[in-house]
């Protein structure tokens, strides 16, 4: 055998009352959660201190480690129980209290590793799995706690609060990465190239029976090759945990107010953990546990499913290290011919799967506050019938993708990102010039209230065209592989949702630097026009069809400048160029 368990624990063979063992181990790493009385959640310090405890019982096969530190300068630690240093061992990646409010899977963590550890059944398991949890992702949030962060959930008694030390939400930040906790993330995560991925919650929203709902990466956003793995886990999946009695749901988001109007599949960017995670090539899932539901069968069901998952990866074994072989010859591997890579989709409203479900009779009643009428659900009128679930989406929008990608190395904010991504670009040896293919933004919409922290664009609407392009010595010359076209056409097509032009990242481009004075632009712009018949007939046939530009003076100057010489070339040009 590669490891040994507690002392206690290598001698079963030895000691006829295996139970009793089973007994002194669960009493020596009893849990915070277990020792409130199942009504409190672990603390940030209580966290540590008991991974700490079953790091020092087992050393050959346990660590806990920080990855780095959290925006408020605490460590953020991950537990790891690997039984030997094969490679051939499926990595899996549990994330814990990215909303703190929601620590379900911050105590079901900690009885799953001492399962784990405690069970010699489990040892089929450890030898196919290496299994990573992060205890307490958001570290700071999870250190202000109160009674009542969370309005509309049943427990614990104490409640971690959703945004971190700079009151950023870290679900929607893995793109953007303006959290030193993303930061930390991105490159362990990007490091240690994850197979599968568990982000634990508690939702929000309608009221139903099910304690456990959880949804996966949409299929649609990974590659050929893993989808079959995606289809055989969650194929195991479903039925194990009703046999486990938890019965389950998709994650409910409804069409309308209620469950009876249908519920559709979320469909996550870049910015949440399992859309950052696909985009990586890792199967992700996150579970969500019903806020009213009591905390003590939310850490149940959160367990449950943590054990069900991971008996259902270590069948796909074999698969899943076939499809991390085939990651690794596409690192380098260009795409062939022109590839078109879907950038946005939308939900296709014209199909839909009926699954049954169990919901409760809703109604209105006279609210006690405002004297107007509210919905309430009557938790003693259950049902179960079939509803819609639309579950399919549809392109809305594509790119096709170049052979390479030219980023001037001024956009530091940018290729750093990149690089945390792993990434790989080479510096470009000397200056030169290329003809290369350019976007101009013709138009975009923008929140007009912030959102965590930035000012998201949107509706973007671009313009292709040819261009000679100077590059200089330093700028970053982008391969596009079969491995990395999905994270480059997010991140770095403009009209991607969560692109970092829709972070605001290259909105510097966006404002006219220079201009003209009327009084002097005045001459110089009928100069123009009188030696240029084909801009002046142009620029008499707007002034005939549009009465608002021929009544502003200001729009006709502005007309003529822009399609001078003297207008700058660079405002609303993308500066992220592509050789097709």
């Amino acid at each position: 055998m590669r490891y040994s368990f507690l002392c206690f624990l290598t001698a079963f063979c030895l000691i006829p009352d295996v139970s009793a063992q089973k007994t002194a181990f669960k009493n020596e790493f009893v849990t915070p959660y277990e020792g409130s009385g199942k009504k409190r959640t672990a603390t940030y310090n209580q966290c540590v201190e008991w991974y700490q405890s079953v790091q020092k019982q087992f050393p050959k096969i346990c660590r806990l480690d920080s990855i780095g530190l959290s925006d408020g300068g605490s460590p953020i630690y991950v537990f790891r129980i690997n039984s030997s240093v094969s490679s051939a061992k499926v990595k899996v990646l549990i994330n814990n209290n990215i909303h703190p409010g929601e620590p379900e899977g911050t105590d079901a963590s900690m009885l799953l590793v001492r399962e784990l550890l405690m069970d010699k059944g489990n040892e089929a398991i450890l030898d196919k799995i290496d299994l990573q949890i992060i205890c307490q992702y958001n570290v700071d949030g999870s250190q202000t706690q109160s009674c009542c962060t969370r309005a509309n959930q049943n427990g614990p008694e104490n409640q971690g609060f959703r945004g971190n030390a700079r009151n950023l939400d870290l679900n929607r930040d893995f793109i953007k990465a303006d959290s030193r906790n993303a930061r930390a993330f991105t490159q362990y995560f990007t490091a240690q190239k994850f197979d599968f991925f568990i982000d634990n919650h508690t939702s929000n929203g309608a009221d139903y029976q099910y304690t456990l709902t959880y949804f996966h990466t949409r299929p649609e956003k990974l590659l050929p090759q893993l989808r079959p793995l995606l289809h055989n886990v969650e194929t195991y999946l479903k039925p194990e945990l009703e046999k486990a009695g938890w019965p389950t749901a998709p994650y409910v988001e409804t069409m309308k107010t209620v469950p009876d109007s249908g519920i559709h599949a979320f469909w996550e960017t870049g910015r949440y953990a399992t859309g950052f995670a696909a985009l990586h090539h890792c199967i992700g899932y996150t579970v969500e546990t019903h806020m009213l539901k009591p905390f003590p069968k939310r850490v149940e069901s959160t367990l449950d499913f943590m054990r069900v998952f991971l008996r259902g990866v270590a069948k796909e074994h074999g698969t899943a290290i076939a499809v991390r072989e085939y990651l690794k010859r596409a690192q380098t591997r260009r795409l062939q011919g022109r590839q078109v890579e879907y950038i946005a989709h939308e939900m296709d409203i014209s199909r839909w799967d009926n699954i049954v479900f169990k919901g409760f009779e809703f109604g209105y009643k006279t609210s006690a506050v405002t004297g107007q009428k509210r919905l309430y659900y009557d938790t003693t009128k259950p049902w179960s019938r079939n509803i819609r679930y639309y579950r399919y989406f549809k392109p809305k929008d594509s790119v096709v993708m170049p052979r390479f990608y030219i980023l001037p190395w001024a956009w530091g904010e940018v290729w750093e990102r990149l690089k945390m991504n792993r990434i790989e670009m080479k510096q470009v040896g000397q200056d030169t010039s290329m003809e290369l293919r350019v976007s101009f933004i013709n138009g975009y919409e923008t929140a007009k209230t912030p959102y965590e922290g930035h000012y998201l664009h949107y509706n973007v609407k671009t313009t292709d065209t040819i261009v000679p392009v100077k590059i200089k010595k330093g700028d970053w010359f982008i391969p596009v592989t079969q491995a990395n076209y999905q994270f480059l056409a997010a991140t770095l097509e403009p009209r991607a949702p969560d692109s970092y032009f829709a972070w605001n990242f290259f909105d510097a481009v966006l404002q006219q630097k220079e201009g003209f004075s009327d009084y002097v632009w005045d001459d110089k712009a009928a100069e123009i026009l009188a030696s240029d018949p084909v801009l002046k007939k142009r620029f008499l046939k707007k002034k005939a069809a549009d009465k608002a530009f021929a009544a502003d003076a200001w729009a006709q100057w502005m007309f003529v400048y822009r399609n001078s010489s003297y207008y700058e070339p660079t405002h609303n040009r993308y500066p992220v160029y592509r050789a097709d």
